[in-house]
């Protein structure tokens, strides 16, 4: 009897051993597709994580760009030419009704061909010849032109003027080269 347990124990160990085989042997594709599937997450993971960064640089990237964009909307104004040429007309005028010693002349006033710059912007060029009695009032002026809170906002690109040598005629001959920006 002894030996019949001995066998019997042999063949459920057999039993056993060829039921693990079989079952390995269908489950191993199974077992491969697991860990390929585990594999294939964390590379998606990853590949998520990296472009999530890769969204947030972006995001701020395009806040920076609207804060910008909120800056450089002072500058760009929707403009109607007659109105503009009002406007430095109007603050001409009020000077000259300011200082009656000696008025300012517009000598000319010139609104060159609207165009769109390398930036994309519209832009034009007023050009104001004008005489002025003395330096302060053209100081004056100038701050006008290029303050911030005013209606139109002028940039200068350059300027100059002749200083006058003569002692009885203090005034000046300028011609100011107003570039403007608008939508």
């Amino acid at each position: 009897m002894n030996l019949t347990n001995k066998n019997n124990k042999l063949y459920w160990y057999i039993l056993i051993l060829l039921s693990l085989f079989i079952l390995v042997l269908f489950t191993r594709n199974q077992i491969y597709t697991l860990q390929e599937n585990l594999d294939e997450k964390n590379n998606k993971e990853v590949s998520l994580l990296s472009k999530r960064n890769e969204l947030d640089k972006l995001n701020e990237i395009k806040i920076k760009v609207e804060e910008k964009n909120s800056w450089i909307d002072n500058y760009i104004n929707s403009i109607k030419e007659d109105e503009l040429l009002s406007y430095i007309y109007s603050k001409v005028e009020e000077d000259n009704l300011k200082y009656t010693d000696w008025i300012s002349t517009i000598r000319s006033l010139n609104i060159k061909e609207w165009k769109i710059n390398e930036l994309w912007f519209y832009e034009s060029l007023v050009t104001l010849s004008i005489r002025v009695p003395n330096e302060e009032r053209m100081n004056k002026l100038l701050d006008f032109f290029v303050k911030e809170d005013s209606k139109y906002k002028f940039f200068i690109d350059s300027f100059s003027y002749p200083k006058n040598s003569s002692s009885i005629d203090s005034s000046y001959n300028i011609t100011i080269p107003l570039k403007i920006f608008y939508k």
